[in-house]
């Protein structure tokens, strides 16, 4: 297997996995908490959100792995931006 084809897949596993994380907190209030809020009318079904959420986890690893592979001098601070804000995503749930 290619090194950059590598490098994509732990990027997208990578970002899936925060999300996965965060949703072990989130989950059990969806049938309770959630569903008892009063929403507005446009409020997407809750089956919507799983799928939305999945194909932006997806784009943020293709994000990572952009700037991952990227010759950018500044590559490393992109990488540790990205960081904080996929562990604070992950985080955000918890909170």
């Amino acid at each position: 297997m290619s090194d950059n084809i590598l490098k994509l897949i732990l990027s997208i596993g990578l970002c899936l996995g925060a999300g996965i994380a965060g949703s072990f907190f989130t989950i059990s209030s969806i049938p309770t908490w959630y569903a008892t809020l009063n929403k507005p009318i446009l409020s997407p079904p809750n089956w919507v959100f799983g799928p939305v959420w999945t194909t932006l986890y997806i784009m943020m690893g293709v994000a990572l792995y952009l700037v991952w592979t990227s010759k950018s001098k500044v590559k490393q601070n992109a990488l540790n931006l990205f960081f904080v804000q996929l562990g604070l995503n992950a985080l955000w749930s918890i909170i």
